[in-house]
């Protein structure tokens, strides 16, 4: 009986063939992603007290983010916080897409490309 035909060696990510259709739709949704955010928002009313009566005050809009390792608080008006959430919920989406296509791509190799021999 004739030993196996070696599988072709896999060197290079362009060698396991076409990407799936899965990931072919991944790929499409990621290029769709517009105008992308990092950080946090927040909305802050207030309640000053002048003389004897709190008065409300505000609301604050508040965006957060760490920029070289420091993090950074900067005030926004009430459009550059709408727009500025948008774009967060637009990165947070593009990272889940991310995260499926690393899934992905490490199922398609773990399946495709030999590995060692297992023992038992």
């Amino acid at each position: 009986m004739p030993a196996p035909a070696p599988s072709p060696r896999i060197r290079r990510l362009a060698d396991l063939g076409p990407h799936p259709p899965a990931s072919q739709r991944l790929q499409a949704q990621l290029a769709q992603s517009p105008w992308i955010g990092q950080g946090s928002l927040v909305c802050r009313p207030l309640l000053r007290r002048v003389g004897r009566r709190k008065v409300r005050k505000g609301p604050y809009y508040l965006w957060t983010c760490k920029l070289k390792g420091k993090t950074v608080c900067v005030a926004l008006s009430r459009s550059q916080y709408l727009l500025l959430a948008q774009a967060i919920r637009n990165n947070r989406r593009t990272q889940k897409l991310l995260e499926r296509m690393q899934a992905l791509t490490l199922k398609t190799i773990l399946r495709k490309v030999p590995g060692v021999r297992k023992r038992k």
